[in-house]
């Protein structure tokens, strides 16, 4: 379910937007939408044909390589998806509290590189030191002390971080809100619309919580005892719901449009550099 949502939103962003460039013509939240079903699809993908290959042949993936190319690819785009909401919950922050807008750069070339470098060279190093490989249910990173620190430790701090970006933002919100009440007309059109903005951002990060609050949990339980089977049942079940979540971030997304163009989503001119209208007059999406 969770592969088939993440599909359809791609297909359906590309299909509402066939008339223009991703790079150039697409908002910063639609392209972030897109980036996150791509990681959802590769995770789905890889994560279901290693469990179709050990049930078809009863055993671990063999020959080895093969599973430690499955474990490669589901901690790279795991983490990439961990830095990708970081950067979002950032990005609606910043925007908020400072009225600065991140540029990633022509063809988010800054933001694809941290966001799918970093994990790249801990795989690298991963796979050189073989931590890579069957765990009993499925392939991905061996070693108890390995998993702790590689896995459930940032996964935890990036919960940590984002959950502390989201209260402080939606407090700015709030302020901001009431502040407007009592502005021109023309500043508070612009607030509410950064308002918005930073709303919508804010839906990465909530669907970001909900899908990943059990790894965390469920790995500090087991260093310090045997955690229950129904958590592990929880965490199979809520890491896999990233595509049913993405899915309800971009009809939410899409509902709430009322303009073309977004105060955080702006179309980009082609060179890296967020297109805005002038005077900060900038409509939300």
């Amino acid at each position: 379910m969770s592969f088939v949502c993440a599909g359809l939103v791609i297909f359906t962003s590309f299909k509402n937007k066939k008339n223009s460039s991703f790079f150039n013509g697409w908002s910063k939240c639609d392209r972030f939408i897109v980036y996150m079903a791509v990681c959802d699809i590769l995770l789905h993908l890889v994560h279901c044909t290693d469990h179709i290959h050990m049930l078809v042949i009863r055993d671990h993936v063999h020959p080895i390589q093969l599973c430690e190319f499955y474990g490669f690819v589901l901690y790279e785009f795991a983490m990439a998806q961990s830095s990708l909401v970081f950067s979002i919950a950032m990005n609606a922050f910043l925007l908020i509290k400072f009225n600065v807008n991140l540029q990633y750069g022509f063809g988010d070339w800054r933001l694809l590189s941290g966001v799918l470098g970093v994990p790249f060279l801990l795989c690298i190093l991963l796979a050189m030191f073989r931590k890579l490989g069957p765990t009993g249910t499925f392939c991905g990173i061996v070693g108890e002390s390995v998993v702790t620190f590689i896995s459930t430790l940032p996964v935890l701090l990036v919960l940590i971080i984002n959950s502390v970006l989201y209260t402080v933002t939606w407090k700015h919100i709030r302020i901001a809100g009431r502040r407007a009440t009592v502005s021109l007309k023309n500043q508070r059109s612009q607030a509410r619309r950064s308002q918005r903005a930073a709303q919508n951002m804010l839906l990465f990060v909530t669907a970001y919580l909900i899908q990943w609050w059990a790894l965390p949990v469920y790995g500090v339980w087991q260093l310090v005892g045997n955690a229950p089977f129904e958590l592990l049942e929880l965490l199979a079940v809520f890491t896999n719901m990233g595509g049913i979540l993405n899915g309800g971030v971009y009809l939410i997304h899409k509902k709430s449009r009322v303009a073309k163009v977004d105060a955080v989503c702006p179309e980009n001119d082609g060179n890296g550099n967020d297109r805005s209208p002038p005077s900060g007059q900038t409509q939300c999406s």
